[in-house]
């Protein structure tokens, strides 16, 4: 096949991750890929795809309209192959739509998260998911790709598209980066991503500075941007025991990821978080590290019963809780939690599937 995936993700961007995972496992399996963003060209010089770039500045919230108007000149001067299938970014689905159309490209939709934003860029970006999901329900996309049971079940409750119409894709792993480390030394904390104010993340100095005044000697490290950073940076204020980095490249991350002993998941019980499939707990557990995290759909693994190397509970018993649990953790047995959370990710979370599963939706579109 010849597919062509249209995508306002950026290599920069934090979840760049699941473009490059499923974009090379779709070449290995030998078809033809072409990324078409708004990278500098150049950029994806290393990766085994076709990279179209397009110049498309925008403000925020502004940048899939334009990516949208970029994307539909580009494909208005294509002649497509016979067996050529498109991806598309819900952001810009209503745009190439109609375009697509009337190329004889069949397409599904990518959805890897409804519109995590706040304030007006969220009552922004809302209706343009459900315009996009409605292309599905519509059938002018054969089906439309999800991350998780939870984001299916959404989709369907406020927009009517039939469960059958998506495709799972859950956020999987690359356990050859991702990987446990030696020599860990004092009990480290990590949480990366967003620091953002709304996905939780003030509340982990708390839990750290409480973890040390009941004598549990331990270090925080935080990475990633947002508009939480600079409020992070004054309370680490210089301390040796909290550290606040930017983010890192994948390579780094997984380097400090490997010397760490239990990975944060303090995203809260919200209408997003709760769809989710975070990148961060698969690549935590691939690290072997312990969890910890807010008790919701969105942080449980598949099943009712949670394995015990990861410890999820209710927001309100954030920090008690987890000073509670961590204090109980004995070296032995933070070994052989580890041994468990990195067995589970080799065997359940690693991205073939994930792979398969698109590479599926994409072949169905053409019978």
């Amino acid at each position: 096949m010849n597919i062509l995936w249209f995508t306002t993700r950026n290599l920069v961007d934090l979840c760049s991750t699941t473009l490059t995972a499923l974009g090379e496992g779709l070449v290995s399996l030998g078809h033809q890929v072409t990324i078409i963003n708004s990278d500098e060209e150049g950029s994806h010089s290393n990766f085994s795809w076709i990279h179209a770039s397009l110049d498309a500045q925008a403000i925020r919230g502004r940048k899939g309209h334009v990516l949208g108007k970029k994307m539909g000149q580009w494909l208005n001067d294509l002649e497509p192959h016979r067996e050529t299938v498109a991806i598309v970014d819900w952001r810009i689905a209503s745009s190439l739509s109609p375009i697509l159309k009337r190329k004889a490209v069949p397409w599904v939709l990518m959805d890897r998260s409804p519109p995590a934003d706040r304030g007006i860029l969220a009552k922004l970006q809302w209706p343009v998911w459900k315009k996009a999901w409605s292309l599905v329900k519509s059938r002018q996309a054969h089906s439309g790709c999800v991350v998780s049971p939870s984001h299916g079940q959404f989709v369907h409750s406020r927009v009517g598209v039939p469960e059958t119409n998506m495709i799972e894709i859950p956020a999987g792993v690359d356990v050859s980066l991702f990987k446990p480390g030696t020599n860990k030394g004092i009990l480290s904390l990590i949480y990366h991503g967003r620091l953002d104010g709304h996905r939780g993340v003030l509340s982990l100095p708390m839990l750290h500075e409480k973890l040390r005044q009941n004598n549990v000697h331990s270090k925080l490290i935080l990475i990633g941007e947002g508009d939480a950073f600079e409020g992070l940076e004054r309370m680490a204020g210089g301390r040796d025991d909290i550290e606040v980095l930017s983010t890192l490249p994948q390579e780094e991350l997984a380097e400090k990821l490997s010397q760490s002993h239990i990975g944060l998941l303090p995203m809260p019980e919200t209408k997003v978080w709760s769809l989710a499939s975070p990148l961060k707990r698969s690549e935590y557990a691939a690290s072997g590290l312990l969890i910890f995290g807010i008790d919701h759909l969105g942080h449980r693994l598949k099943g009712k019963n949670q394995p015990e190397w990861i410890h999820l509970v209710k927001q309100e018993d954030f920090h008690f809780d987890g000073v509670e649990w961590i204090q109980s953790l004995t070296q032995k047995k933070i070994n052989s939690l580890s041994q468990n959370s990195r067995k589970y990710a080799v065997d359940e979370l690693n991205w073939s599937g994930s792979i398969e599963a698109l590479e599926q939706a994409c072949t169905s579109c053409l019978t």
